[in-house]
């Protein structure tokens, strides 16, 4: 018995050793795994500071305490005197201005940072971000100056063109009124043509100062079946003038509201019942019609009998200066689309079942209280 527990001793040394081996060995692999995850990591690391160090935007680590932990030179040079152990809401409120921008803030020092932050969750505290985009927003102001004095260029150079030929004609009636051989009737027939192209000059620096002012509206609480009952009566006597017709319907249905400056609206719905007039000539028909569109958006909807619009000028028809009239100032429809996109609206130009013009126009119903106008960046309607 004590020769084969001997023997069993034995074998389980041996066997144990034989375990020890294989572990030392699997140690050792998986301590040169270590090894070699650590340098990566140191590398990585390594990186990540060069990196930090060289970032133009400022880094700051900020921990559950509100207090700064490690920042980079970029931090340094915003904030010159930032100092690790620093609490962050002190130093910022001392360096920001008392007009921050949402995530923009204005430095003491005059530049101008936008500021990103991220959790570090599940760890505590915060990852601060701040770029300085002084520069870009002075480039942007400067481009947008840039883009307005090219528009307002080129709209002088077309008001200009535009008003040269009626000044010319009104120049000429004038001249023709200081002689004495005229008698009334002729005196009062180049009276009114030169007051015609007065007019036609008037309604062309209109269109050009309601398209330059853009989204200058104060909205208020409109209700759309009034404000299309005094449309319709208003172009009534210039449509049967011209031995058209104008018909407005949906208008027996309960009041629609919207929030709306009612001047510029009114102008803008003017703008295209003449605008179909116009295109249209004698006999042309011109029905105007409001409707409910899902308790949320209401739609007006000017459609004529009309010649139509051509194919290829449907892709410019809303853009400033295009027009197909030789006496047009291409400003109408770009005013009127201008006018609805700052009342959050849209418009489009639909197929009309009668061939001609068919214009669509939705803007959203008053929930509340209309405040201040916003662009229509912000809101569309679908």
């Amino acid at each position: 018995m004590f020769n084969q527990m001997s023997e069993q001793l034995v074998d389980s040394y041996h066997q144990l050793q034989q375990r020890v081996a294989r572990l030392g060995e699997e140690l050792a692999a998986a301590r040169g795994e270590r090894m070699v995850e650590l340098a990566e990591k140191e590398r990585l690391a390594n990186r990540l500071s060069k990196l930090l160090d060289g970032l133009p935007a400022a880094v700051l680590l900020v921990d559950g305490a509100e207090r700064i932990q490690q920042y980079n030179p970029a931090a340094l040079q915003l904030f010159p005197g930032i100092s690790a152990g620093e609490c962050w809401e002190r130093l910022l409120g001392g360096a920001v201005r008392a007009d921050p921008l949402g995530k923009e803030l204005r430095l003491e020092n005059g530049r101008l940072v936008n500021l990103i932050q991220r959790s570090l969750t599940p760890e505590p505290g915060r990852i601060l971000l701040l770029i300085d985009i002084t520069e870009t927003r002075e480039l942007e102001l400067r481009m947008e100056r840039q883009e307005r004095l090219s528009a307002l260029g080129e709209m002088a150079a077309q008001l200009a063109h535009q008003i040269r030929t009626p000044l010319s004609s009104a120049l000429l009636y004038t001249s023709h009124l200081g002689r004495e051989d005229l008698s009334l009737a002729q005196r009062a027939r180049f009276s009114g043509r030169c007051r015609e192209r007065l007019l036609h000059m008037e309604r062309q620096i209109n269109d050009m100062l309601a398209f330059a002012r853009g989204g200058s509206m104060r909205p208020e609480r409109v209700g759309l079946v009034s404000l299309l009952t005094d449309l319709c009566h208003s172009i009534a006597p210039l449509f049967a003038a011209r031995g058209a017709t104008v018909e407005c319907g949906g208008l027996e249905r309960g009041e629609l509201t919207i929030c709306a400056n009612p001047d510029a609206l009114l102008g803008a719905l003017s703008n295209l019942a003449i605008n179909a007039l116009e295109h249209g000539g004698e006999g042309v028909h011109l029905r105007i019609g409001l409707s409910a569109e899902g308790g949320e958006w209401v739609r007006i909807e000017f459609r004529d009998n009309g010649p139509g619009i051509p194919e290829a000028a449907r892709a410019r028809l809303f853009d400033p200066f295009f027009t197909t009239r030789t006496d047009g100032t291409g400003l109408g429809l770009a005013v009127v689309q201008s006018v609805v996109l700052d009342h959050h609206g849209a418009i489009e130009l639909a197929t009309s079942p009668s061939g001609g013009a068919c214009f669509q126009l939705r803007f959203p119903i008053a929930a509340g209280e209309c405040g201040g106008a916003r662009r229509h960046e912000e809101t569309a309607a679908p």
